[in-house]
């Protein structure tokens, strides 16, 4: 009954955004983690192809996204690959909470809109981690804003009535860049709120312009599942824990 559900919502929301032609890369740009900036361990042959990952709460983005690289691909002889995995750590308990996506193809032109360097720091193999800053000038075209701010607002925004917000964490160039393409669309920037202590986060309200209105809209029905889906998960895991202090042996300090 739950896939039923999931289908449905993804369905209608497919539906909807026919019109809309997002473009991936700058889609995927928007959605993408880049705490601290952009991760890369380009010579690992395991980590280099993944593309990010994804909480089992997300499972609609997933899926939505996976079904916009399949109708891309028959418009297009340069067609994108990807798969979903599980995301296997040795000692990781919340791992199996996420599935990562990879596709060597979608990497490869997503880190083409960044400048990256060497950030000193190799993982327990040797291989370097490199960090990838946004380029300042990628996007040339208005799609290309819209579908990039439509990718950040599904994975990190809010709306209260006519004001939109996009709430990051200590991003390295994504929240500039969020900044950057909103005032290139000309919209009305209602505030900017940075909070320097840990964690480091960066907010930005804003009033679109009717055209990114409409690009934002397109995602709310994905965004409302995937904040509803996140509030169960929070509040199962809390009544969980809750149990386990309940019949823990362990004698009171």
């Amino acid at each position: 009954m739950k896939r039923f559900l999931l289908l449905s919502v993804l369905c209608c929301f497919l539906s909807s955004t026919h019109g809309q032609k997002l473009l991936i890369t700058p889609y995927v740009l928007g959605l993408i983690d880049d705490y601290n900036g952009r991760t890369w361990w380009k010579d690992n042959p395991t980590e280099s192809p993944v593309l990010d990952k994804f909480h089992s709460t997300e499972t609609i983005l997933v899926n939505y996204l996976d079904s916009l690289i399949k109708e891309t691909n028959k418009r297009t002889y340069d067609k994108v690959q990807i798969s979903i995995e599980k995301w296997e750590k040795p000692n990781c308990f919340y791992c199996p909470e996420f599935k990562r996506i990879v596709s060597p193809k979608l990497v490869e032109q997503v880190h083409a809109a960044y400048s990256f360097k060497w950030n000193k720091e190799v993982d327990e193999k040797g291989y370097k981690q490199l960090v990838g800053l946004l380029k300042p000038k990628f996007f040339e075209e208005n799609q290309e804003r819209y579908s990039f701010l439509a990718g950040a607002y599904v994975r990190y925004g809010y709306r209260d009535n006519e004001k939109y917000t996009i709430k990051l964490e200590a991003t390295g160039s994504k929240f500039n860049a969020i900044i950057r393409e909103l005032k290139a669309l000309r919209c009305e920037i209602v505030a900017v709120d940075l909070k320097e202590n840990a964690p480091y986060l960066q907010q930005i309200t804003f009033v679109p312009t009717p055209e990114l209105k409409f690009y934002l809209d397109k995602q709310e029905r994905m965004l409302s599942d995937i904040l509803t889906r996140k509030e169960k998960f929070a509040r199962e895991k809390k009544q969980n824990q809750e149990g386990k202090d309940l019949f823990s042996t362990t004698p009171d300090q």
